[in-house]
């Protein structure tokens, strides 16, 4: 019998779902970033994955568990803008290629201040802060986490915060989603299990993020166990609904998606 193929994230508020699986011999773990791993289901390249939700909703017939992801209520602390200007004045921003749902979050911030930036993508490194000359420059992940740790002229601004002030939501990042079959009751149950055996392993995914980082450990086990939240709960899907359909509006999504969002839901 072939493992299953699942997709995963290695930042570190997305390894509680996953860390548990690299024991079970039934299964290949595949890491990569957000972005390539979509780009991955899309070729048929994987079983199961951690997708962002963006794309876990562009492509038609996924099937979707929203009881687990990542996802956050108010701060999330490692997805934002590091600008120079206040946000209605941003007219140009770097984006990370990483994440497609941080890009599409960016924009729906963005636009709702009153401002019409162009966007250009790029590799980034925290220590390019210093060095880019866009106005804004989005970061995610574990690099995020570093480059605010770096003295620079730039303001962070956090985008889940930005969110909830639109909102009053919480906002969902990424959930697990497969090819048609695969989320069986037994792989379901499996997923929430290994968020149980996860958690409690934390103290030794901070350890190496905190020398990765410049975090203390102590801080990093809060930003892991609080302020990132794995189980969602209705609310993450109120927001998850809200977040499609904004994203339908900027045409960053096909109205399909609603359909999607809300079979989810159910």
């Amino acid at each position: 019998m072939q493992p299953l193929r699942v997709g995963v994230v290695s930042y570190l508020n997305a390894m509680p779902l996953w860390f548990a699986l690299r024991h079970d011999s039934g299964v290949e773990l595949i890491p990569d970033t957000p972005a390539r791993l979509a780009d991955r289901m899309a070729a048929g390249g994987l079983d199961l994955g951690l997708l962002p939700v963006i794309e876990a909703l562009r492509q038609p017939g996924l099937e979707l568990d929203i009881g687990l992801g990542v996802g956050a209520d108010g701060l999330v602390e490692s997805v934002g803008l590091f600008t120079r200007k206040d946000l209605p004045e941003i007219t140009t921003v770097a984006v990370t290629s990483a994440s497609r749902t941080s890009v599409a979050l960016c924009r729906m911030v963005l636009g709702a201040a009153g401002a019409d930036p162009a966007y250009l993508e790029a590799a980034l490194e925290p220590a390019e802060l210093r060095e880019r000359r866009e106005d804004a420059v989005l970061m995610i992940g574990d690099a995020c986490l570093a480059a605010r740790r770096l003295d620079t002229d730039r303001v962070w601004v956090d985008l889940a915060a930005e969110w909830k002030l639109l909102t009053d939501l919480p906002l969902v990042f990424a959930v697990w989603a497969a090819r048609p079959g695969v989320l069986s009751p037994a792989v379901r149950a499996r997923l929430r299990q290994t968020l149980t055996d996860g958690r409690n392993e934390v103290f030794e995914l901070v350890r190496q993020a905190a020398m990765d980082t410049g975090w203390s450990e102590a801080d990093l086990a809060r930003y892991l166990t609080e302020t990132i939240q794995h189980e969602l709960t209705p609310q993450h899907h109120k927001g998850l609904l809200e977040f499609t359909r904004r994203a339908i509006e900027l045409g960053l999504l096909p109205r399909g998606a609603m359909d999607a969002a809300l079979d989810a839901t159910r």
